[in-house]
């Protein structure tokens, strides 16, 4: 546990290019929450969440997201993520009965410690994967059910060739990629701890 900290800085100042994967990561986190947030809020919008499944399907692959920027943080291992650490885990022990137990198995002892750092580090390289298949399933869902859009074409008629139309709309994207490449690297630490 004490070494995490001094870790992150081995790959920030040693490793080839460790400083752009780190900034990447948490910037591209960030604005991934960002992105996140603007489908919850169309969702809402639309009213999709009468699609109960593809809506139940979504709000898990949300949570999992939600405990996998958690742990993320912690791993850093500063003074603000070992407190974070410990209060919301702590809210595990708010569940009846087993909540106590819960609190100790994720913590692997009576506090948070390397161990706990190890487990987390863990869960944050496999819940990725978990991810991915539940957002497979959430288009799977989707695709069954179909879009709550009112721009949502229900039949072939109504839809047009790719090009040239929509290279405009793809050099949108474009541009913005390039926005979030400059501001990674010209303020890499904007979004970062205070």
């Amino acid at each position: 546990g004490s070494m995490a900290f001094n870790v992150v800085q081995y790959i920030m100042y040693e490793v080839n290019y460790g400083w752009i994967f780190r900034i990447f990561h948490f910037n591209g986190a960030s604005l991934f929450f960002v992105f996140l947030y603007l489908h919850i809020f169309k969702g809402l919008f639309l009213m999709s969440y009468r699609l109960k499944k593809v809506w139940a399907s979504g709000l898990t692959i949300y949570l999992l997201v939600m405990m996998e920027a958690f742990m993320g943080y912690v791993l850093v291992w500063a003074q603000m993520s070992f407190w974070a650490a410990v209060v919301i885990t702590s809210l595990l022990s708010v569940i009846p009965i087993w909540g106590p137990s819960i609190v100790m198995w994720v913590w692997s002892g009576f506090g948070v410690t390397s161990a706990t750092l190890k487990f987390f580090f863990v869960l944050h390289f496999l819940v990725p994967w978990g991810l991915l298949l539940l957002v497979m399933l959430h288009l799977i869902l989707l695709h069954s059910t179909g879009s709550t859009s009112s721009m949502y074409c229900h039949g072939d008629y109504d839809k047009i060739c790719f090009g040239p139309d929509y290279w405009n709309k793809d050099m949108y994207n474009l541009i913005f990629w390039f926005l979030f490449l400059g501001f990674s690297l010209f303020y890499p630490f904007s979004l970062g701890d205070p």
